[in-house]
């Protein structure tokens, strides 16, 4: 059973909320692991409320970075389209495996495109070329994935990527999205993330509507988790896009590593409730 009043789901929410606008991710992956240690949520239970929770995050965050002009909607589109069958895999595989091996993978991988990052970040002057070819009054458009076979193809397998993780794991599918858009099509890092939120408008509640079939969604929680992410995620939203590109991009790879590592510890000891 949840536990835990309206005014600590809110504080969470708010957390979650901040980490979920400054990084363009939904939240979801700091909001699991205070569901399960400060609510007392099973990790199954966690996964599908996370979820359920940063639908408002995404909400607020995107509408804070389009006026911005920070939304390329038209790629948003694609990857959200190809998540909506991915994050429902996710989901269901969630009841029927076992959460280690998945992890650490995904850990390493993470861990692996934060130091690349880190390396050289989106902004730098002998780094990403094309990092401003998304900017602000261009990010309505195509520009930056190309009209290339090759540009659909990896839009369509970001959001499936994003998707299976979004359903799997509880959280929006925004940290593969935001380095794929980044990293693979040369977007700013503002546009990346404001990008990622537009998906996980979709991507966070198709996963929840699947673990809520399968009765993993403490809807008593949902009302302050909302509000709270509500408040959060837009203030966090616009200092992001105040913040130089480079000093952005570097914080997003440190927070990337951090997870990477807290990940790979706890695949690493099964005995310990694992959190994502």
């Amino acid at each position: 059973m949840a536990r835990g009043g309206w005014l600590v789901a809110a504080l969470a929410g708010f957390v979650a909320g901040l980490a979920g606008g400054l990084f363009g991710v939904g939240g979801g992956i700091v909001l699991v692991p205070m569901l399960t240690a400060y609510f007392g949520l099973t990790q199954h239970q966690a996964h599908g409320t996370s979820l359920a929770a940063i639908t408002a995050t995404a909400i607020a965050g995107v509408v804070a970075y389009a006026l911005g002009g920070h939304v390329a909607w038209l790629p948003a589109a694609l990857m959200a389209g190809a998540s909506v069958f991915t994050a429902r895999i996710g989901a269901r595989l969630v009841a029927h495996s076992s959460r280690e091996r998945l992890l650490l993978a995904f850990a390493l991988f993470i861990f692996a495109v934060g130091v690349r990052i880190l390396w050289r970040a989106p902004g730098d002057a002998a780094g990403h070329a094309t990092s401003h070819l998304v900017g602000p009054g261009e990010a309505a458009g195509w520009t930056g994935l190309g009209v290339s076979g090759w540009g659909l193809l990896g839009a369509l397998g970001a959001g499936a990527a994003a998707g299976l993780l979004a359903g799997y794991l509880g959280v929006g599918g925004g940290i593969v999205a935001v380095p794929a858009l980044t990293l693979l099509f040369g977007m700013s890092q503002q546009t990346a993330q404001g990008t990622s939120l537009a998906l996980i408008l979709v991507t966070a509640p198709i996963g929840a509507i699947e673990h809520a079939r399968h009765g993993n969604v403490a809807r008593n929680l949902l009302p302050g988790l909302m509000t709270g992410a509500l408040v959060g995620a837009p203030l966090a939203s616009l200092a992001a896009q105040r913040l130089p590109q480079a000093t952005l991009a570097r914080a997003f790879a440190i927070f990337l590593i951090a997870n990477a590592l807290r990940m790979g510890w706890a695949a690493s000891h099964p005995k310990v409730p694992a959190r994502v």
